[in-house]
């Protein structure tokens, strides 16, 4: 750090970094166990689901973190195409939204390792007024 980057306070300014992100739909079906606490969600029922995916990185001499097509490509394949018309239930031993985002966060973050962006944050949004959202 040169002087001309400490402000005259002394403290060092913050780094800023900059927040890439995508939104992807998805239908799928489950059946929570029928236990009391589940209510209603332990019937057979569908949802239309919401990812909003956002990885953090530097800008490239591009001036993009990545580009989007490389963003949704890669969560096509990895998630998308493995949700997408499924029944979760043949997937997660308890498909509450709070499994599936924390598998969709886990799944992502290890596509991402090679990458020079990291992932920063998973949203999964099961209806427009309920999701899990997962952040670094």
């Amino acid at each position: 750090m040169t002087a001309q980057d400490t402000p005259r306070n002394g403290k060092r300014k913050k780094t800023m970094h900059m927040v890439l992100g995508k939104h992807f739909e998805f239908e799928a079906s489950h059946q929570l166990p029928s236990d009391e606490c589940y209510g209603k969600c332990r019937n057979l029922h569908g949802h239309r689901y919401e990812l909003e995916v956002q990885i953090r990185g530097p800008m490239d001499p591009h001036g993009w973190i990545c580009n989007f097509s490389e963003l949704k490509e890669i969560v096509r394949e990895k998630i998308v195409s493995r949700l997408d018309h499924s029944h979760l239930n043949e997937l997660f031993e308890i498909p509450t939204v709070e499994h599936v985002a924390l598998w969709i966060f886990k799944t992502l973050d290890h596509a991402f390792r090679e990458k020079p962006y990291t992932l920063e944050k998973v949203k999964v949004y099961e209806t427009s007024t309920s999701y899990a959202e997962i952040v670094r």
